[in-house]
């Protein structure tokens, strides 16, 4: 496999597991602000757990698999979390184990800050990618205010619905950048680089002077 086509493939299973959070975002985001009625609670969890959760791991998997540590780490955290939050609300509700809203405020603090130094990391890659992580965060945020009746459900119901489109737009521009060579829509350019790039680029202007 050629390096040109390892970093195709890496993109192709990014865009794979932004769509599965974009289909589970927007599905969770419309059943908090009430467009999806409660009767609907179930078929909500389900199409999260699929999408939100088990696409996003096997994405993530897929993308360890291309030594992409950092797109592999956030997808399989990111799936696992959607994952285990909906099974247990499944069961919550479809059994006699009813859990209550505070199980659920350690494993949104952890993300809040895994969320938060993500958007520090991804400012390595793209605005789109750092701003995706930074509505995430604040997602986070919000469901942990709201799991301590701190707020309404209307915040992080929003939030999921910015999460989801962002995902969908960011999904949008990796898939089209790798298989046309440019994205349809922009992602922007990195907002920190790394500091050996800079040297490189100097010792190579520096070789390239001293070659004239």
């Amino acid at each position: 496999m050629t390096k040109t086509e390892s970093i195709s493939r890496r993109i192709d299973v990014l865009a794979i597991g932004l769509f599965g959070l974009a289909v589970g975002a927007l599905t969770v985001g419309m059943a908090q602000v009430g467009q999806i009625q409660a009767v609907d609670k179930v078929g909500v969890l389900v199409i999260a757990l699929v999408f939100g959760g088990v696409v996003q791991v096997l994405a993530g998997i897929a993308d360890i698999r291309y030594n992409e540590q950092l797109g592999g780490t956030a997808l399989t955290m990111y799936g696992f979390f959607w994952f285990t939050v909906s099974l247990a609300q499944l069961v919550s509700i479809s059994t006699t184990f009813h859990f209550g809203s505070a199980l659920y405020v350690p494993i949104n603090l952890v993300y809040v800050f895994f969320s938060a130094v993500m958007i520090y990391l991804t400012a390595y890659r793209s605005v789109a990618l750092t701003l995706l992580h930074a509505v995430i965060t604040m997602t986070f945020f919000s469901t942990v205010c709201m799991r301590l009746n701190l707020t309404s459900e209307m915040f992080p119901g929003v939030a999921h619905l910015a999460v989801g489109i962002l995902a969908f737009y960011h999904a949008i521009g990796s898939l089209s950048q790798a298989y046309t060579g440019k994205a349809i829509v922009p992602l922007g350019p990195p907002l920190l680089r790394h500091e050996r790039a800079k040297v490189t680029v100097s010792s190579e202007a520096a070789r390239s002077w001293e070659g004239t």
